[in-house]
């Protein structure tokens, strides 16, 4: 699947938000971090309804 969605700002920092949230987990030993990646997924998935409807 390509990532070839614009994303918006938003969810740019939506994005880094969640990363951060993992970083802070994985430094806590928590390496299995599947709602990190359906989060980002989400976000990417909104982004690409988004484009299809033709809006931004």
């Amino acid at each position: 699947m390509a990532d070839d969605v614009k994303l918006t700002a938003l969810e740019k920092l939506a994005i880094i938000r969640l990363e951060a949230r993992g970083v802070r987990r994985a430094a806590a030993g928590i390496v299995n971090q599947p709602d990190i990646d359906r989060g980002i997924a989400r976000i990417k998935e909104r982004a690409r309804k988004r484009a299809a409807n033709g809006n931004k």
